[in-house]
């Protein structure tokens, strides 16, 4: 429903968008212009924040700002730091907020989740513009939109839809204050795009980077109309980026987008896809509490291999095969407690929901599987630990226990792949 809400409000807002230079807003509405201005010697970048209003509907704004990252804040109205936090309140009529942001993040491996070259930029606009808490009129919402600009020569990918004047509408119902979020790339690149089952998929890459575009967009050709059979339409659009060399080998999802590196393969040697593993985590969110990861990657691994499936992809016999690999290496992992989950917590994870389809199809007489559990916590909406999945689960079956989620919650053991994401 927020697809569609989100899709909806979309379409009403692009006719006015088109005839204007500046969002009109309604008198419970604040416009926000958020802008980023990216160069390719340094990573480094100029960002402001923009707000319009014509009486004080957004007070103050409380920004997530550690100094490492960002720097040089100035601007309209009173701006004050407090730690790693930046406290702004706009003047009454609007004003702008500007500062720098640090678009490179390495990790401890040496590689980088975010990274400026000369030729190309690839990070995450949650890092450019920070979260923030603020205090605003009761019922009042922000309107939003983001212009990016490049050097000469460079394109700019993001996971939202271009307005006029080459602007991004920036539109979450479910947010007050609606801040850019999700993968963006930028640079000489390379690009194709599809649609599946009513989504706009996107693939984007540096140029020369090695990355499989077309054979990416043919995986999600095959997997996606089943998902979208089983769990419903799909959302307006879906932004993948990737990129060789120094970036992290593997993959991450934000919102609406992914990031996966050029040299992972499409299928590894275990039946598994790293690319539609991500893609369902934004496709199919679900709610978890902290110390729970372990549901959310369980799930996005193991549905993975269920469209793998179902979709032709692979044989019903790789498929048991890689159950059974994941069911011997989870039983290092002792407990599944944990905010990070590692490889062994995963695997024993993919084994737990393995045991658990299986069991809902049993009880059901084949009615009911994974995918409606799925439908029903996701609806629900609230947070999922152990016991509330076990309740979902039987309120689906009506049965007297489930057994594949008989068992205790314990914390998994203390590594360091536990304390670092």
């Amino acid at each position: 429903m927020k697809n569609f809400t989100r899709a909806l409000r979309a379409s009403i807002l692009a006719p006015a968008l088109l005839t204007l230079t500046t969002p009109v807003v309604a008198a419970d509405e604040y416009g926000l212009d958020f802008r980023l201005r990216l160069r390719s010697d340094t990573p480094r970048a100029s960002v402001s924040i923009k707000v319009k209003q014509t009486r004080a509907l957004l007070r103050e704004a409380r920004f997530s700002a550690p100094r490492d990252r960002y720097s040089r804040f100035r601007g309209d109205g009173d701006i004050d730091r407090d730690g790693d936090y930046v406290i702004w309140k706009p003047p009454a009529k609007g004003g702008t907020l500007e500062f720098r942001a640090n678009l490179e993040n390495q990790r401890d491996s040496g590689s980088f989740d975010s990274l400026v070259t000369q030729k190309w930029a690839l990070f995450r606009a949650d890092d450019v513009f920070p979260a923030a808490r603020v205090r605003h009129r009761a019922g009042a919402r922000s309107r939003s939109r983001m212009s990016v600009t490049a050097p000469d020569g460079w394109s700019v990918i993001t996971p939202f839809e271009e307005g006029p004047g080459g602007n991004f509408i920036i539109d979450n119902p479910d947010r007050a204050f609606d801040r850019p979020t999700g993968w963006m790339i930028a640079g000489q690149l390379g690009r194709r795009k599809d649609t599946i089952n009513g989504m706009e998929v996107s693939v984007a890459a540096p140029v020369s980077s090695g990355v499989q575009r077309i054979g990416m967009l043919a995986l999600l050709r095959w997997t996606l109309p089943h998902l979208a059979r089983e769990t419903g339409p799909l959302p307006p659009r879906i932004s993948i980026v990737s990129a060789g060399g120094p970036m992290w080998r593997g993959g991450l999802s934000a919102g609406n987008s992914v990031y996966v590196h050029a040299e992972r393969p499409l299928l590894s040697e275990n039946a598994t896809s790293t690319l539609l593993h991500e893609v369902l985590h934004v496709l199919l969110p679900v709610p978890t509490k902290r110390e729970h990861d372990w549901i959310d990657e369980g799930i996005a691994e193991y549905v993975t291999l269920r469209l793998l499936r179902d979709g032709g992809t692979i044989s019903q016999k790789r498929f048991q095969k890689a159950i059974d690999e994941f069911e011997q290496r989870g039983r290092k992992a002792g407990g599944l407690v944990t905010a990070h989950a590692t490889g062994d917590v995963k695997a024993k994870a993919v084994a737990i929901f393995a045991r658990l389809d299986a069991e809902l199809l049993s009880l059901s007489d084949g009615e009911i599987d994974i995918y409606d559990l799925v439908r029903s916590v996701q609806e629900t909406g609230a947070p999922l630990d152990t016991g509330t999945l076990r309740e979902a689960a039987l309120a689906l079956t009506g049965a007297g226990g489930i057994e594949a989620l008989a068992f205790e919650d314990t914390p998994a053991p203390i590594t360091q792949s536990n304390l670092t994401k």
